[in-house]
């Protein structure tokens, strides 16, 4: 009796799936992982907005150059298609990050129906009736691992003026959205437990180190200077670590950075004779900034290095960390020799390392 009733059981769900219309059928299907690599947005927009202003205003802000490399770099890769583009090419629709840009105003556009149509009756009432109401989140509309960032407006010029102001929140929930495959990408062979290790002894805190990372120089009596690097197929990532007795905000300034670096700068040679990395402020300037790591006072510096008396160069990070309750000052100076290649994801990388330090 039991074997009958299983027979009949199946039948009826086999019944029952044959029975499902095309509308139902998507339900029983499984999405598929997003594609696509950080820092990559696609656009999605007609046409005709996209060289208008507001795609004008999109490139500005997007296409910004990132801070700070020998030549410049966008923030994010950004390619635009049409609604119809995606509906042709449904790959199109496993991508990973999505800005969605429509006109409302505009009710004939494929783009204007889709919006609407993801935003539903409540949110477009809101839309009408506050103006500073322009954008919304949506997550895995097409494949698991997808971020679609709406940004709408009744009219061409609100449109863009919404773009602007809402950029930093955009590129925020970017990098977040990024954060993992940036984790990825910086680790992915693993950590470096022996090096991780001897950072908790030498600088009192928790620096961990990718597994790819070697040591390149180890000077306890040059300020603990622990010097390592990162060797790809495209380039070296270093990073150099010392730390100095903290006095007051004096050893802060530019010039104090500089000499600094110009000190460790001479460990650093090329195969010609007579050769150490300086730091080249005269072609593009030094950028500063105030940051905050692991609850400490940080001073961030971008610009750009070169090999005295050979060809070489590029951009460097310098990180002085105030630990005041120990009175000390822990320099990071990273910097990057990769000829011909793009350097922005290599900085990333550097910058993920650091700005997750635990004291």
């Amino acid at each position: 009796m039991q074997y009958r009733w299983s027979v009949v059981l199946s039948i009826f769900l086999f019944g029952c799936m044959l029975s499902c219309t095309p509308s139902e059928s998507p339900r029983f299907k499984i999405k598929p992982n997003a594609l696509g690599v950080m820092n990559e947005i696609v656009v999605i927009t007609d046409d005709d907005i996209w060289s208008s202003i507001v795609g004008d205003t999109v490139r500005y802000f997007f296409e910004g150059i990132y801070p700070l490399t020998p030549r410049p770099e966008p923030i994010f890769d950004l390619r635009q298609y049409e609604v119809k583009e995606l509906n042709a090419q449904p790959l199109k629709k496993e991508l990973r990050t999505y800005l969605i840009l429509a006109n409302l105003n505009d009710t004939n556009s494929e783009i204007t129906q889709f919006v609407m149509k993801d935003l539903g009756e409540e949110r477009l009432q809101r839309a009408r009736t506050d103006s500073s109401f322009n954008t919304s989140v949506g997550r895995d509309k097409w494949a698991n691992g997808q971020i679609l960032m709406y940004v709408f407006a009744y009219g061409t010029d609100e449109l863009a003026a919404a773009v602007e102001r809402n950029f930093n929140g955009i590129s925020s929930k970017v990098n977040e959205h990024d954060a993992v495959q940036l984790e990825q990408l910086t680790y992915a062979r693993g950590r470096n437990a022996g090096l991780s290790g001897n950072m908790i002894g030498r600088y009192g805190a928790e620096i961990n180190i990718p597994g790819d990372f070697r040591v390149a120089l180890n000077a306890p009596e040059e300020d603990s200077l622990y010097w390592l690097r990162k060797d790809t197929k495209d380039g070296v990532i270093n990073m150099a670590f010392r730390l100095f007795d903290y006095n007051d905000q004096n050893q802060l300034v530019t010039e104090s950075m500089k000499n600094r670096f110009q000190t460790f700068g001479r460990f650093v040679n090329s195969e010609r004779e007579n050769t150490y990395i300086v730091i080249n402020d005269e072609d593009l300037p030094i950028l500063e900034f105030n940051r905050t790591i692991s609850s400490r006072y940080t001073k961030e510096y971008r610009g750009i290095w070169e090999m005295e008396n050979d060809f070489m160069g590029g951009p460097f990070i310098i990180y002085n960390i105030v630990n005041e309750t120990q009175g000390k000052l822990l320099s990071i100076d990273a910097f990057i020799f990769a000829p011909g290649k793009k350097k922005r994801d290599m900085m990333q990388q550097v910058d993920h390392i650091v700005k997750n330090i635990r004291w």
